[in-house]
């Protein structure tokens, strides 16, 4: 909205002070209880107790600092005591997991770290070959999610003590395509999105999940359980919404959507159609292209369908030519995990960097509202190699959960339109600025210069910004002290068209007054999302006749502000 005057207003700051670590990291400190997922009590009880030493001793190292911060990597001696309680856990779940077919009863697990070429460290659970179905043609869904489970306890068990770049999958040390040679051409493209930058063109917002067929009970039924008021197949169509309604805003982008957006009921089902994995709908669309929505005519099991759900989506995304696919999900472990995620597939960097840009401007948006300030959003996102959404697409590719919907506030946030949007406006600022080839930078103000001028002129004051703010900007100006004799009052003024740093305000002292008077202010600044960052104090001195400033320029002496004309 576009205000007619513009009025300004003096504000003092509150100055906050992290603490800083070489290699520019900022250590924050907080206590986690983890609980494990499955019946591991032993495990539970001796990942509390090295937490919580680790947590001492950081807490010592800091001298008390209670921000919270990344967790350092550990020594190699640590490294193989965490090796080694992992692979006792990760040995335990698979024990305890129901076998599908073909698979083996006896899996030998081990879990190792490793450093990639640029010196990230990522984990690797190495599972013997009996894991792999004997006589399956595609990695498929149920093999999916038995995976997933065990990278997203790796995962979950390593946040609170190292940062981890992600988590690979292998089988007797090969990759599994090295077991299904049919998919083996989608696992490091040569396309685009390897490693070509992002651009502003055709998008795709893709709903996870959906009712599918299943042959085996013969009914029509949802990928995901129900939890904590939350299934997951019919909270995504929001998600996707939401994000394709700021997309067309903010990047002029229409997105396109997999899943159908029409109440109209499914015929076959029963259902709305809105509540249809995308392989249906995919399949009313192109009847003449199967590709897309049976893409695994050979196959026979009772998942099948589930299967080329799964698919189609990423396979929709290449039929068009999109430039980025966003899959939109919520997540399950045990009931401790919380926050987002940002999944892209092992060793491709456009989308590593867009998922990082993603969860930076996730976590701005969110935490921006008050009672999400706190909700978990990492830094970093992570990488998988078991995920088909990703494989198979030939652009960017990133899996985005926005909380745990195992997680009682989580699913409570997964619920609220606040947080859906504020959600979603990540994702496309994420993308956004990706396009336009910027990084991570959120909007805080980087300094407000002291300065000086004369009596019954305009004083400019500069507040130099970083980062990028949606405009309409609001600058609140509150007054810290005020010399004897003068009236202050502060206010606020709004910029309503975007512009570049710094935002420039004027302050005039109105009167005659024989001795300098110094003021002392605090600027704040709050975007049109309501991301405010920390206010920052000032001073501003004003002249008598006759003393000339270091800038610019009856009754009772007064201050008075106003924006400066636009430059």
């Amino acid at each position: 909205m576009a205000f007619p005057h513009r009025w300004a207003t003096v504000i003092s700051a509150i100055s906050v002070v992290p603490i800083h670590f070489p290699g520019g990291q900022t250590m924050f400190i907080s206590f986690s209880f983890f609980t494990g997922i499955r019946d591991a009590v032993p495990w539970r009880t001796r990942s509390w107790l090295v937490k919580l030493m680790l947590l001492m001793t950081l807490m010592i190292a800091v001298s008390g600092a209670t921000a919270a911060a990344t967790p350092a990597s550990p020594d190699k001696t640590r490294q193989v005591q965490l090796e080694a309680e992992l692979t006792g856990e990760l040995q335990r779940v698979v024990n305890a997991q129901r076998r599908i077919e073909g698979q083996g009863r006896d899996v030998v697990v081990s879990v190792r770290f490793v450093r990639d070429d640029r010196q990230q460290l990522g984990l690797v659970i190495d599972l013997s070959e009996a894991y792999v179905p004997q006589g399956a043609l595609y990695f498929g869904a149920e093999m999916e999610d038995l995976t997933s489970e065990l990278a997203n306890i790796a995962s979950e068990f390593l946040r609170n003590i190292i940062v981890i770049s992600g988590v690979d999958i292998r089988f007797g040390g090969k990759d599994i395509y090295d077991y299904f040679p049919a998919e083996s051409r989608f696992a490091l493209f040569s396309g685009r999105g390897a490693s070509a930058p992002v651009t502003a063109a055709t998008i795709v917002s893709a709903a996870g999940h959906g009712i599918y067929y299943h042959y085996g009970f013969k009914d029509w039924r949802a990928q995901r359980d129900p939890s904590n008021g939350i299934t997951e197949d019919f909270i995504t169509p929001d998600y996707a919404t939401e994000l394709s309604l700021w997309l067309e805003k903010r990047s002029d982008i229409a997105a396109k959507f997999p899943r159908s957006n029409t109440t109209a009921e499914h015929g076959p089902s029963g259902q709305p159609w809105d509540e249809i994995g995308a392989r249906y709908n995919l399949q009313l669309i192109y009847p003449e292209n199967p590709n897309l929505w049976h893409s695994l005519p050979d196959t026979t099991g009772n998942l099948r369908e589930r299967n080329e759900d799964i698919r189609s989506r990423p396979l929709f995304a290449n039929h068009i030519g999109a430039d980025a696919i966003f899959h939109l999900h919520t997540n399950a472990a045990d009931q401790a995990a919380s926050g987002v995620r940002a999944i892209y597939h092992t060793g491709r960097s456009a989308d590593q960097r867009l998922a990082n840009n993603v969860l930076c401007y996730m976590k701005e948006l969110i935490q921006a509202k008050e009672m999400y300030k706190n909700y978990p959003v990492p830094s970093q996102s992570e990488k998988r190699n078991n995920l088909g959404e990703n494989r198979l697409a030939t652009m960017p590719s990133v899996i985005i959960e926005a909380g745990f919907h195992t997680n009682p506030s989580d699913a409570a946030a997964l619920k609220d339109p606040v947080f859906r949007t504020a959600a979603m406006k990540g994702v496309e600022k994420g993308y956004r600025l990706t396009a336009e080839d910027k990084g991570c930078e959120p909007f805080k103000i980087d300094r407000i210069p002291d300065t000086s001028g004369m009596q019954n002129t305009y004083i400019p004051v500069e507040v130099h910004y970083q980062g990028y703010p949606q405009f309409a900007v609001t600058a609140k100006v509150e007054v810290v002290s005020c010399p004897g004799g003068w009236t202050c009052s502060g206010g606020e003024l709004e910029y309503p068209d975007h512009e570049d740093t710094p935002l420039v305000y004027e302050v005039m002292c109105n009167g005659i007054w024989w001795s300098p008077a110094t003021f002392r202010f605090k600027t704040s600044l709050s975007d049109l999302d309501g991301v405010s960052p920390a206010a920052v104090e000032h001073t501003m001195t004003c002249l008598p006749p006759g003393i000339r400033g270091n800038s610019g320029t009856g009754g009772r002496p007064s201050i008075s502000l106003r924006p400066q004309k636009a430059r």
